[in-house]
């Protein structure tokens, strides 16, 4: 899967609606152009943080709506998922910005919830990939010195809110690989395919327990 093709629309710091109305600005693809006429297997989504004031001025439960329901029109049986990030970590303790995670986990799900409510005959409902929970695993062990090369969630971050390319993009990629394939990811390549080239490797012994980390993640949250 980590070779699979993959299709994209960025407009950074953008909320779904601005993506929506502005996808003739966007990098990549045009989404509204472009869905319509090719069929994907997965539409993975994610809104603007902080998460409150999106939903609260951009309507978000209604783009994602309007995002899978275009995904629909060339694929009806598309898998849609929502990609659950987290909020900015402010200078001190960590404590606070995993706590925000774990309380902002509601609004997330009542996204989902909306997409699926009326859901078409034969549609798959929409699903959420779990990376803010992931984010919260990995900040408790790598405070609690389980992770080789790590003592603090930031150093997997390049600054407040961006991941690292090493260990930062690995593990959502690994969370990803978890959620969107059902299986699990220990075992694969410590290095992933960027859009400018293969990412930095990520050091043997790291990688595996990134890898362990991520599924623990998605088993936990789809039994929840």
């Amino acid at each position: 899967m980590l070779q699979e093709p993959v299709e994209m629309q960025i407009i950074n710091g953008a909320p779904l609606e601005v993506q929506w109305n502005d996808a003739h600005h966007a990098q990549g693809v045009n989404g509204r152009e472009w869905l319509p006429e090719h069929p994907v297997d997965a539409l993975v989504l994610t809104e603007r943080v902080p998460l409150d004031p999106a939903m609260e001025y951009h309507d978000t439960l209604g783009y994602a709506a309007r995002w899978v329901a275009l995904a629909r029109q060339s694929n009806p049986a598309v898998r849609p998922y929502l990609y659950q990030t987290w909020d900015y970590i402010e200078a001190g303790p960590t404590g606070p910005w995993r706590d925000r995670i774990l309380a902002d986990l509601p609004k997330w799900q009542a996204i989902v919830d909306h997409v699926n409510m009326d859901l078409p005959q034969g549609a798959e409902p929409m699903r959420l990939i779990p990376v803010g929970l992931g984010m919260v695993r990995l900040h408790d062990a790598a405070s609690a010195g389980e992770v080789p090369g790590a003592t603090s969630i930031r150093d997997f971050f390049r600054d407040d809110i961006h991941p690292t390319e090493a260990g930062g993009f690995y593990y959502i990629a690994m969370i990803h690989y978890a959620a969107l394939t059902g299986k699990s990811p220990v075992g694969l390549t410590n290095q992933i395919p960027g859009g400018g080239g293969p990412y930095p490797r990520v050091p043997k012994e790291q990688a595996e327990v990134l890898q362990q980390l991520a599924w623990q993640t998605v088993q936990e949250f789809a039994g929840h």
